[in-house]
């Protein structure tokens, strides 16, 4: 069935991405810190989920959850999700963050990791992304995100081009990053994997210092209680903060 143009619309994370997903990204970035970091505002809860994916965190998630609402723009993740065994405490929505969510609230706890919130233009666009999670959660909720570390990517701009071994697979991946003068990352990703023909992908993220990413969250109704600032080469702070009651 052909994907209606709608839900193909700025869709990053299409069929390519869902073709390796499991077999080559998720390993190399296993859930468990991620899960422990959010056992205490996910335990019992009632749970949404921002860029869900195919799954990786909110399997464990939904084993000490009562619920998970899991959103993603892209079909094909969802897809693959929805071919394995989804557990009977989480339900899948596709859509768009940019937009108000199509969920019915309140939620004690939010989660997005892997800096799925950073798939927007500008600061504007974050808030406004920021402020549709805000509207679904219950006062005083928590919401914990990952974002993508400027310590880490501002490097890899400078050497526009990585390549290094596919963790746990045969081959290599390549990354060409750039930024331009709107703070928008562009990286460009191709795995060549031994055997197999190469798959390539890119993706576009707004890359601003963690200060910013504080004020984006203060204006959409949230207070920052904790950053864990990523160590290079760790991809992405960690933002732990609380609905505004």
């Amino acid at each position: 069935m052909t994907q209606p143009a709608q839900d193909r619309r700025d869709v990053q994370y299409g069929t390519a991405v869902a073709s390796v997903y499991d077999s080559l990204i998720a390993p190399a970035l296993p859930a468990e810190a991620a899960v422990d970091r959010l056992r205490p505002c996910v335990t019992g809860a009632r749970v949404l989920e921002i860029g869900v994916g195919t799954g990786r965190v909110a399997v464990p998630v939904a084993a000490i959850a009562a619920e998970v609402v899991g959103l993603d723009n892209s079909r094909p993740m969802l897809d693959e999700f929805r071919a394995k065994t989804v557990p009977g405490n989480i339900s899948l929505v596709q859509a768009d963050f940019r937009a108000p969510l199509p969920v019915t609230g309140p939620f004690d706890a939010a989660y997005s990791t892997m800096g799925s919130l950073a798939c927007v233009t500008d600061r504007e666009q974050l808030t406004a992304a920021l402020s549709h999670v805000r509207d679904v959660l219950a006062p005083g909720a928590t919401l914990s995100l990952e974002y993508y570390a400027t310590g880490t990517y501002r490097p890899l701009v400078a050497q526009h081009t990585v390549t290094m071994p596919t963790p746990h697979h045969g081959g290599t991946t390549t990354f060409t990053i750039t930024l331009d003068d709107r703070d928008v990352l562009t990286m460009g990703t191709r795995i060549d994997e031994v055997g197999k023909p190469p798959v390539e992908f890119s993706e576009h993220v707004l890359l601003i210092e963690r200060d910013e990413v504080e004020v984006c969250l203060n204006r959409a109704g949230f207070t920052v209680e904790h950053v864990y600032a990523a160590e290079s080469p760790q991809p992405y702070d960690w933002y732990t903060a609380r609905a505004t009651k």
